[in-house]
């Protein structure tokens, strides 16, 4: 049952509680000028105006009450979710858990871009499958865009990958949400590099002294010259 018949269901019954406690209240408070002008009704509580028939007029409404309370919770009650969903194709029935695949469409649905939150409800209609969607996007999301989108991953999904028949293009009901979170950067802050150059002595200039004292100072002989032509005797 689509949205349409179903609030006129609920506002029908509304009215007729309401209807039904103005009877009662003109059963029990309207006077004698009251009555003389509601015509057959009001003959018909003029002529029973005693305590006997004011208690039966209110049981009826009473009656009448609570079933229009019972067709409006029934109204809006939410629907049972089908377990299986049987599809007759090429001369055989096809049953299909309906978990399993609202699950895998919702899946798809959510790795759109731009939408935030998906729910699905799958169900039989016109020996097919028929689907209606609840997608929650961002605020600068395009509808018209999210909606063909959405279409055609479910259509895809289910006649493509599955090969099931799809009974109509899917109902899309979109919500607007908040914007997607952005990717916090990290706080930790990287230790500072400490300049090599810095940290690396000099070498040692040699000093004046040291030069000065050149080979002794290490303690070792100075080495001595041959003068060309002076060898010695044998």
């Amino acid at each position: 049952m689509n949205e349409t018949n179903r609030t006129v269901i609920i506002l029908v019954a509304a009215v007729w509680i309401v209807l039904m406690a103005v009877v009662v209240f003109v059963a029990w408070a309207a006077d004698k000028e009251a009555v003389d002008r509601l015509k057959d009704f009001v003959r018909y509580l003029d002529d029973h105006r005693d305590n006997a028939s004011r208690l039966i007029v209110t049981l009826g409404a009473l009656v009448l009450v609570v079933l229009s309370l019972l067709v409006i919770i029934v109204e809006l009650a939410p629907e049972e979710e089908n377990r299986e969903l049987r599809v007759q194709q090429a001369g055989a029935t096809t049953i299909v858990p309906a978990e399993a695949l609202r699950m895998r469409l919702e899946e798809a649905l959510a790795a759109l871009p731009q939408v935030t939150a998906a729910k699905a409800r799958v169900f039989t209609r016109d020996k097919g499958i028929g689907a209606s969607l609840d997608l929650t996007i961002v605020p600068d999301a395009n509808v018209a865009s999210v909606t063909q989108e959405a279409t055609r991953v479910v259509v895809d999904a289910l006649q493509t990958d599955l090969g099931l028949p799809v009974a109509g293009v899917p109902m899309v009901r979109i919500l607007f949400g908040p914007p997607r979170p952005q990717p916090v950067a990290s706080s930790v802050m990287q230790p500072p590099q400490v300049a090599a150059e810095g940290l690396a002595e000099a070498p040692t200039a040699p000093t004046e002294e040291t030069a000065a004292s050149g080979p002794e100072s290490s303690g070792q002989a100075p080495a001595q010259e041959e003068t060309p032509g002076e060898h010695p005797q044998a």
